[in-house]
């Protein structure tokens, strides 16, 4: 399944389309959703392959993890039932929030792209929630302009053991403008984790003031768009202009009808921006500067 590529999965109506959502997702609001994909009677493997190819006409899925999965799904093997015992489960550890219940704040995934299908929804909560980069970084540039250039400084992130023993932790500003984009790397939760751990800087007060203007300016309700999404629907989002979250939610009884999406990290087939240098180690975005320099990009 993981070997489709675009030559092998045909779209002569549906191609034009995705040529489309590239450059929406690169060159305009940066998200877009695909409704009404359909999946209903189909098998999970072939619901995995329809997934597979319609992403591969639109980039190069990478992997996620450690392991080098490039497809994955997304369910709650951790059910928690409040905050005290999540957060206790992910300290020290390796779990990460999407295999969780738990709400995801604000924050982006690897790669340029993340495509996310919903084969079940929850029976309740599980909003999907995205935000623009850009008119975040406007409000704090107009408000607190000082605040904005902290969060270009190098902060630290607890890389949930996927970079090795020795690599505990990764090191990125927040927010890089690159070669005349604007780009970011940002997971609150993780910087937290970071913080205890042996090596990295305690945080400044100025950088809590700084963490916490932009968190307020993500989760401004004129800025976010909450949705619900649906069985066949496809979230597409950029990782660098647009960060995404979601609601907590409650399964349903039977285990059959569990919360289940699948996931792809995508590099985009064009109008791929350069990525900025201290990015080019990172476990979100290694995988998408190697091939970058695989297809000639400069990097």
């Amino acid at each position: 399944m993981d070997r489709i590529d675009p030559d092998e999965f045909p779209l002569p109506t549906l191609g034009p389309v995705l040529d489309g959502v590239i450059e929406q997702i690169e060159g305009g609001r940066g998200v877009t959703l695909l409704r009404g994909i359909p999946i209903e009677g189909l098998s999970l493997p072939d619901i995995e392959s329809l997934f597979w190819g319609l992403a591969s006409h639109m980039g190069y899925p990478e992997p996620q993890d450690a392991s080098g999965q490039r497809l994955h799904h997304v369910r709650a093997a951790h059910v928690f039932i409040d905050e005290t015992s999540a957060r206790a489960a992910f300290q020290g550890g390796t779990l990460r929030g999407y295999q969780t219940n738990v709400e995801l704040d604000f924050h982006g995934d690897g790669s340029d792209a993340l495509f996310i299908l919903c084969v079940q929804n929850a029976m309740s909560g599980g909003l999907s929630r995205v935000v623009s980069v850009g008119q975040a970084f406007n409000t704090l540039l107009a408000s607190e302009p000082e605040l904005a250039m902290v969060l270009q400084q190098d902060f630290h992130f607890d890389a949930r053991g996927e970079l090795g023993p020795d690599r505990p932790f990764q090191t990125a500003p927040i927010l890089t403008d690159h070669a005349g984009r604007l780009n970011i790397l940002y997971k609150r939760g993780y910087i937290e984790l970071a913080q205890q751990m042996d090596g990295v800087v305690p945080l400044t007060p100025v950088q809590r003031r700084a963490l916490d203007a932009l968190d307020a300016a993500l989760n401004d309700p004129d800025h976010v768009h909450t949705f619900r999404m649906q069985p066949g629907d496809i979230q597409i989002a950029s990782n660098h202009a647009v960060l995404h979250a979601r609601t907590t939610f409650e399964e349903w009884p039977e285990p059959e009808r569990k919360r289940h999406m699948l996931r792809i990290w995508s590099t985009l087939r064009r109008n791929r921006r350069p990525l900025p240098p201290a990015y080019r180690t990172t476990r979100e975005f290694a995988a998408s500067h190697v091939r970058r320099l695989a297809l000639g990009d400069p990097g």
